[in-house]
């Protein structure tokens, strides 16, 4: 695989293979990374039979072991592809507040602390091949301004959010814990680009550009794995032809293959080569819109991200935004 990849986490099914349906039609290679890789399989296979596009492919991770992303990263450099783009999709709600074999609680691992620690072991791969781009999805639950049926945002001491996913010791919700998790990938996005601007990575006039995305509610994704079978079978089943009719008139309700679109596009439109640090949410159409009021913390911001540093062991040596 020489022409230059886009790798997309979670690109199995949902939001993230039409992500990368959508990237493969525009002729770019695409890497489909998860954990399921008979699933992931099936995707490759479908996405090069119906682009004929035969720099689709895939590999294993599991974004809940930080020992796996290493691993990951390894194989991965083996293959030598250009890097144009990580799209962080990958995600998981739900859950009964099981711990990782790292000891972290499974929402904030693989939400947020594996893909911290995979953008960071490519960073030095997205540099080399600039202008490239990062794309974290994030989610419009994190702001308690919206309408969103979930629990308000309730991030305590970092430490424990990280081995309960809230601010108590001992407690688990797990829709606080989704909430929070995503709170984290706002504050990681633009942590990163501060600290890229503060060690002159990734500037003008080639950019390695950094944004959020909010794919609004969308039935049928991966998200309900962990769901009751009866709410698995609405939401795999059911809520998804309800989409098909409510998108046409409420923003932040979508089909995977419209958000999945919206979402390669930015990783694809040349309109965005030099725009970073913004979120994209469906309530604005996946215009540039602000997030929340506390995603703009940057002390909370810095603090989660030393904490992140601390929790996945990341050394000097693996990122260079340590090195800087």
């Amino acid at each position: 695989m020489t022409r230059p990849v886009v790798l997309v986490t979670g690109g199995n099914s949902g939001i993230g293979f039409e992500c990368a349906r959508r990237i493969a039609r525009e002729g770019l290679g695409v890497i489909i990374a998860s954990r399921d890789r008979a699933a992931s399989a099936r995707a490759v296979a479908r996405i090069r039979d119906e682009t004929r596009n035969d720099a689709v492919t895939e590999l294993g991770l599991d974004l809940g072991s930080l020992a796996a992303v290493r691993a990951f990263v390894r194989e991965l450099g083996e293959q030598h592809p250009p890097l144009r783009a990580v799209i962080c999709n990958a995600g998981l709600q739900g859950g009964r507040g099981a711990l990782t074999p790292d000891g972290f609680e499974r929402t904030f691992a693989v939400n947020h602390l594996g893909h911290f620690l995979l953008v960071n072991l490519l960073l030095d791969r997205l540099l080399a091949g600039v202008p490239s781009r990062v794309v974290v999805v994030a989610s419009g639950v994190h702001d308690p301004a919206l309408r969103t049926g979930m629990p308000k945002p309730n991030v305590g001491a970092l430490e424990t959010l990280a081995t309960t996913g809230g601010p108590r010791a001992g407690a688990f919700d797990a829709r606080l814990a989704y909430v929070n998790s995503k709170l984290c990938n706002l504050w990681f996005t633009y942590e990163l680009v501060r600290r890229l601007g503060a060690a002159g990575l990734g500037g003008e006039p080639r950019p390695l550009t950094v944004n959020a995305f909010d794919p609004g509610l969308v039935p049928g994704s991966g998200l309900a794995r962990d769901y009751p079978a009866p709410l698995r079978f609405a939401w795999n089943r059911v809520l998804p032809a309800v989409a098909r009719v409510a998108t046409r008139f409420v923003p932040t309700i979508n089909t995977a293959e419209k958000a999945g679109d919206a979402l390669a596009r930015l990783a694809l439109d040349p309109a965005l080569e030099h725009v970073t640090g913004k979120y994209f949410p469906s309530h604005a159409r996946w215009g540039e819109a602000p997030s929340s009021k506390d995603s703009y913390d940057a002390g909370r911001a810095a603090a989660l991200w030393e904490t992140s540093v601390r929790l996945a062991k990341l050394a000097p040596g693996e990122s260079p935004l340590l090195r800087a």
